[in-house]
């Protein structure tokens, strides 16, 4: 959804096996609701698979060159090591995460977020197979479906269900804070 008046930018991290359910579904409802421009942000421009269910995704902003977020979505997938041994993801990673008006990272994707440091010593929740993994990065896990910092500004889920739980609550919230 490119909607390029809008003054609400969407950036959603992608990569090689990137769970695209946990694309769909709170992407698409935070980009109606907010009116916002979704940008695709990978290791390079062009396409990549997605699984979950399997198709391809388009990139089309790469690290450097999408410019700021106001909202980061963080999505899970079998590929999610690869980002943080991709420099250039890693650091945009951190940076976007660090700098957007609110935060959602899916399941494994919160493991990212936890790579780059940015959930050391908070609450946070993710896939259940992934939470020895989440607690050696730094979070203090919960099995909760969704957790999130004091001000709602960065928001982790079990999965692209409890993430539909949280959308509207994290729109308001950008939208308040313009």
């Amino acid at each position: 959804m490119r909607r390029p008046e809008s003054a609400v930018v969407i950036g959603v991290l992608v990569y090689r096996g990137v769970t695209t359910a946990e694309i769909d579904a709170p992407v698409t409802r935070l980009a109606h609701r907010l009116d916002a421009d979704v940008r695709f942000v990978g290791p390079a421009a062009g396409s990549l698979h997605g699984v979950e269910p399997s198709r391809t995704v388009i990139i089309d902003s790469e690290p450097g060159r999408v410019g700021a977020v106001d909202v980061l979505v963080v999505p899970g997938g079998l590929g999610w090591r690869s980002v943080v041994d991709t420099p250039s993801l890693r650091e945009w990673l951190t940076d976007a995460a660090g700098d957007a008006r609110a935060v959602l990272a899916v399941s494994t994707g919160s493991l990212l977020l936890a790579a780059v440091g940015r959930l050391a010593g908070r609450e946070a929740t993710g896939h259940w197979l992934a939470e020895r993994d989440l607690e050696r990065l730094g979070a203090v896990v919960t099995s909760d479906r969704t957790a999130s910092d004091e001000a709602g500004r960065l928001v982790t889920a079990s999965g692209a269900r409890a993430a539909m739980t949280v959308v509207d609550s994290i729109a308001d919230r950008v939208r308040w804070s313009a």
